[in-house]
């Protein structure tokens, strides 16, 4: 007899990773509210932030990637971004 098998939301889909840069940012702090204002939002995977770089990578599920939430949540912890670049990963 064998395990019976179950299908995760994260073995599901596919990921999208979006790159963008966030002026304002200059400090320890501004990274974390950042880091908060994301993780706040479903379907979030990853955020990296690059305080020196001014920039960050997130990884969100396919299905649930919507670039203007991401940086609507940026811009209502107070910074502004933009895209850099958006990769789909498998």
């Amino acid at each position: 007899m064998s395990a019976p098998t179950r299908n995760t939301p994260s073995s599901v889909h596919n990921k999208t990773t979006l790159q963008l840069t966030i002026l304002g940012m200059n400090c320890g702090a501004c990274v974390g509210r950042i880091t908060r204002a994301l993780n706040e939002l479903d379907g979030i995977h990853g955020v990296e932030i690059n305080l020196a770089a001014k920039s960050a990578e997130i990884t969100v599920n396919d299905a649930d990637f919507d670039s203007d939430t991401i940086i609507a949540a940026i811009a209502e912890a107070g910074y502004q971004a933009s895209p850099i670049a958006l990769a789909n990963n498998e």
